[in-house]
């Protein structure tokens, strides 16, 4: 449930975006052309670990004699904004994550989804930092994300203005109801060392605080990028305990379908 950072650093392929008149106040960057494919294969690889473990996939093919990619593909979410939401929500996960070195662990929840055309309960995105869990220091740390899609047009729906409710959902509790659920979860079908682990930031939290840093996540098909930055809304101050943050992808409906039907094509066991 808990992975540690990879060495791809998908940060590096995207390029900061130079900012429209009148846009708001945010780090926005866009997936250059180049590194679609990159980006692709990436996320092709990674997916089903999301969902499901390796060694779950190897009980389940031996148990009901079905292939690698039926397993998978039964953890997937149907076309639509389930499945665009879980693909900004790990997307987000994946791009914070390569800033935090090797030792930022992800926290890959959707395997604990009870339904797979619905979104993962709490708080969208967690990553932990946490070097000895055993002697936890006031300089560990929390990133919580609450990440947002806006791949087709509409011209009520603003990801980013939902993306700052979400952040203060977060800020206001809903972040300490997903440590205690992930906590739960974890006693059900984690190791001890994964316990501990996501103990040092629910019952020890009181005990040796740690930081926490929030970001409200937006990813925006780049046709309506633009539109969207300069749709005026009050964002808090911004500094390293909260930002926004704005990732535009050309395409990003076909993107994510293709990422998603091809995990599931492609899956395989090691």
């Amino acid at each position: 449930m808990i992975a540690l950072g990879s060495a791809e650093a998908i940060a590096d392929w995207f390029a900061a975006h130079a900012l429209p008149i009148n846009s708001i106040v945010a780090d926005v960057f866009v997936l250059n052309a180049e590194a679609r494919a990159s980006i692709a294969d990436f996320l092709v690889k990674e997916l089903p670990d999301c969902y499901i473990s390796k060694d779950d996939i190897e009980d389940q093919v031996e148990r009901t004699k079905r292939t690698v990619s039926e397993i998978v593909a039964n953890k997937f979410a149907d076309p639509g904004s389930v499945m665009a939401g879980d693909f900004g929500e790990i997307l987000t996960l994946f791009f914070l994550g390569t800033a935090g070195g090797p030792e930022l662990r992800r926290v890959k929840k959707w395997r604990y989804k009870q339904d797979r055309n619905k979104a993962a309960p709490h708080s969208d995105v967690i990553l932990l930092h946490c070097p000895d869990p055993a002697n936890p220091s006031p300089d560990d740390y929390l990133i919580c994300a609450e990440a947002k899609v806006k791949s087709t047009a509409s011209n009520t729906y603003r990801p980013i203005e939902a993306a700052l409710k979400g952040y203060e959902a977060d800020r206001t509790g809903r972040l300490a109801k997903t440590l205690a659920w992930l906590r739960e979860k974890a006693l059900e079908t984690e190791t001890a060392d994964t316990v501990n682990y996501i103990e040092r930031f629910s019952k020890k939290q009181i005990a040796v605080t740690y930081n926490k840093n929030h970001r409200a996540v937006a990813l925006i098909d780049t046709n309506f990028l633009d539109a969207e930055l300069i749709q005026q809304v009050a964002i808090p101050a911004q500094n390293a305990a909260f930002k926004v943050v704005v990732m535009g992808l050309a395409d990003l409906k076909v993107l994510y379908e293709e990422c998603f039907a091809r995990a599931a094509a492609e899956a395989k066991i090691g």
